[in-house]
């Protein structure tokens, strides 16, 4: 993205915003967009349930240098799971659906192995079932032939005995709703039970067939530059586990109602953010659809990301200032957390997050191991025996990570930040100083010892806050 470029989009990101000279958030916002090399977002702050400021800024579409503004439409990915929660607990609450039933009461074709999985399982992210669905997203599937793709993904663990995010699950979640009320879709259960009493009237699920106005373009960064979006299938883009268009106008009627506790009896809402109980009886900070932080304040705050096809999300909630942000991005390279985080603590001072420091590592085998896998990864050859999935699965995320290190250069310090036990895991959030940049490295060890998840974002400063748990 050259130079001259980024000084057009800038230019018309001030536009966007308002047509009064820029604020503290408006410099902000366009300083990440220039720093993320990122075309363009939607932000949305609301207070105590009202909508307090909704803004575009870049562009929604570089080819038309269309602009975004706050009803510009954006695909939303994992953010959409709180829907679906919505969605299967409406039916809940009717007496269709029990949380404690096995899932295989209501899909009675699923494997028998199947049977211990109850649908809190599913929604809560414990249900053992991986979190790769490994279907061809360039091919349509009827829902039967997707289940019998999803049916044949293998069980990690048993079903409440860790957490561990799962997009299978969601989408199974979504054909489950379908079977139960039969003939609607859980896009149409949304469209009758969410959308349309909130309101909503630009949310719905992903078409690109359908005219959908003020919508905008997906760009991925590569090696060669910005691209469009990837192409998939109608199937790739109607899945539960994160499907859907909407505009953070939208996105303040939903806080509204979050806020609220509408559409849902207030047990069910209890149940949307309990968080997990293992078999083991220790807890992990994640609802139905939401992960719970336990701070700023008493109450803490709920949020989630999203990412898919071209696009980034994040929404926030923070409960006691009762201030809600939600930041929609239209580039795999954007960072919408932070800009999230900035622009709460830029409109309330008290929810800026602390500097990080650097802590004394009790066992350095850790980051031995870690700088070990950085190496492995750089070269294309991750051990198997160091990841909690399989080897189809490892091939596509050591690419995946392999082209986040690429171009950074050697590594010249590694530096643990935090040490966690969440639920049977331990989490460690590490630093990279290479000698092109920094990163930001986030890994899980299950039980076993081994990765079940590893995050690498790049990282502007060293000291930078880090995310709350």
């Amino acid at each position: 993205m050259g130079s001259k470029w980024m000084a057009g989009l800038l230019g018309m990101a001030v536009l966007g915003a308002s047509g009064a000279s820029a604020d503290a958030i408006d410099d902000f916002v366009n300083q990440e967009l220039a720093r993320q090399k990122v075309p363009g977002v939607a932000i949305g702050i609301m207070e105590h349930g009202q909508l307090a400021r909704a803004a575009g800024y870049g562009l929604a579409n570089i080819e038309h240098g269309v602009p975004v503004h706050a009803d510009t439409v954006f695909q939303t990915g994992s953010i959409g799971k709180q829907f679906t929660a919505v969605a299967v607990m409406t039916l809940v609450d009717e007496g269709k659906i029990k949380l404690d039933e096995s899932i295989r009461t209501y899909l009675p074709k699923a494997p028998k192995s199947w049977q211990p999985i109850t649908v809190r399982n599913m929604l809560n992210h414990t249900s053992g079932i991986g979190g790769d669905p490994g279907f061809d997203l360039r091919k349509d599937y009827s829902d039967d032939e997707l289940l019998d793709v999803i049916y044949k993904v293998k069980l990690d663990f048993v079903p409440g005995e860790r957490w561990s995010y799962s997009n299978t699950a969601y989408a199974t979640l979504g054909l489950m709703v379908h079977q139960v009320t039969g003939d609607q879709t859980y896009g149409d259960v949304l469209a009758k039970r969410v959308f349309g009493p909130l309101h909503m009237t630009t949310a719905r699920v992903i078409s690109d067939r359908d005219i959908v106005p003020n919508r905008s373009a997906g760009y991925e960064m590569t090696k060669e530059g910005i691209k469009n979006q990837e192409w998939v299938a109608p199937t790739g883009n109607s899945t539960a586990d994160g499907s859907l268009y909407l505009t953070v106008l939208d996105y303040a009627k939903w806080d509204a109602a979050l806020r609220e506790r509408k559409l849902l009896k207030p047990a069910s809402w209890d149940e949307v953010y309990k968080p997990v109980k293992l078999n083991s009886g220790k807890t992990y900070p994640y609802g139905f659809g939401w992960s719970l932080e336990k701070t700023p304040g008493p109450r803490g705050a709920y949020q989630h990301g999203g990412s898919w096809q071209g696009f980034r999300t994040f929404y926030i909630r923070y409960l006691d200032a009762e201030i809600s942000v939600v930041v929609l991005a239209n580039s795999t390279n954007a960072d919408p957390e932070a800009i999230a985080r900035g622009v709460a603590a830029r409109f309330e001072p008290k929810l800026q997050l602390p500097n990080a420091s650097p802590i004394d590592e009790s066992d350095p085998t850790i980051s031995q191991r870690l700088r070990r896998m950085i190496d492995e990864l750089l070269a294309g050859k991750p051990s198997a025996k160091d990841y909690a999935m399989p080897p189809e699965s490892l091939a596509r995320y050591s690419e995946y990570y392999g082209e986040r290190l690429r171009g950074k250069g050697k590594l010249q310090e590694l530096r643990l930040f935090r040490r966690n036990e969440l639920g049977n895991d331990i989490v460690y959030a590490y630093r990279a100083r290479f000698e092109n940049g920094l990163m930001d490295i986030g890994l899980v060890l299950d039980p076993a010892n081994k990765v079940s998840q590893l995050r690498l974002k790049a990282l502007d400063q060293w000291n930078q806050p880090l995310s709350p748990l």
